[in-house]
């Protein structure tokens, strides 16, 4: 026998199903018809259980110190991945390079910190395994740091200036590879070639340790002739300090010559002036030059009395000439 329905009872079957697809077309990832309406069969099966473990797997993603991420948010091993997957990116890629040319983007974030001296920050330029890694090579060889002495200066005079201890490190020191790779990255992302530039005086600063202001170039008129100049330093923190230590520049800033032509200019002081917080990772890169050549007397810096723990920095000094073989 069949069964009748009356005419409300099918317009709220109606409703109803009208209701249900609606739900269904809104879970992401579901695919579309070109009318908007839900395909069928199996494939929509299967795409609907995609989209909901992925929700659920956005929704559970824990980061590395165990608390939950933000829906849809992604970790990335580097700047490189991250900048790779993005949309840009992949709009633009790279392009066929010249003969001694990448065919790879380099990806580095940074901070421009001042113009007076032009100061830039790049912000976890090395990870925290190749920052041990330079630490362990460079302990084992460590001695009391040295100076450069003026034509008019002696040891005694200067031996309160610079307290830390130090080595001398080049690429060839290093079996694996961590020296090489620093180098190279800072040649990728300043467009100064690795030849350019002196071995890496690691330096050590423990408690009360200091490095009074000083400047990187040397003045012919106080050092004698010069074949190159000092054009560009980079320091790369290896360590955070737990108190003190910062990278002072006590010129720094449009007006900052007024400083050092006051009367009682103290290159100990670390009052004043802009001063860099070391944080492991970090590199600071300052110019000591001019565009135009000419010396930078903003470039006046020094390294702060260390008052909790210690400072690890690894201080690379970029020629205006070809300092290494092979020059390029």
């Amino acid at each position: 026998m069949s069964r009748g329905y009356t005419t409300t009872t099918l317009l709220c079957f109606c409703a109803l199903s009208f209701i249900f697809g609606r739900f269904i077309q809104e879970i992401p990832g579901l695919p579309q018809t070109k009318s908007g309406f839900t395909q069928s069969g199996s494939a929509s099966k299967a795409s609907r259980r995609q989209a909901i473990e992925k929700v659920a797997e956005q929704q559970v993603r824990l980061s590395q110190d165990g608390k939950p991420q933000a829906p849809g948010r992604r970790q990335f091993a580097s700047f490189e991945d991250a900048m790779a997957s993005t949309a840009a990116v992949q709009r633009a890629p790279p392009v066929q390079p010249g003969q001694s040319g990448n065919d790879f983007y380099s990806s580095q974030p940074l901070q421009i910190i001042s113009w007076y001296p032009r100061i830039i920050l790049f912000p976890g330029f090395i990870d925290e395994e190749r920052c041990a890694h330079f630490i362990k090579l460079a302990k084992a060889r460590l001695a009391p740091s040295a100076l450069a002495l003026r034509k008019t200066e002696e040891d005694q005079e200067t031996e309160d200036v610079r307290t830390s201890q130090g080595t001398f490190m080049s690429r060839y020191d290093d079996p694996a590879g961590v020296i090489s790779w620093i180098e190279e990255k800072a040649a990728q992302l300043t467009g100064l070639p690795v030849s350019h530039g002196e071995p890496f005086n690691v330096l050590r600063y423990q408690l009360g340790q200091h490095y009074d202001s000083h400047y990187d170039i040397f003045e012919p008129e106080s050092y004698g002739p010069q074949s190159s100049q000092r054009m560009a330093t980079i320091l790369f923190y290896l360590s955070d300090v737990e108190e003190g230590g910062e990278t002072v520049f006590p010129l720094e800033g449009q007006y900052g010559m007024e400083r050092l032509q006051a009367s009682g200019f103290n290159f100990k002081s670390c009052v004043g002036g802009y001063q860099y917080k070391p944080r492991r990772g970090d590199a600071l890169m300052f110019y000591s030059m001019h565009p135009n050549g000419t010396f930078d007397k903003h470039a006046l810096h020094g390294g702060c009395p260390v008052v909790k723990g210690e400072k690890w920095v690894a201080t690379k000094w970029l020629r205006d000439k070809c300092f290494s073989l092979p020059c390029m």
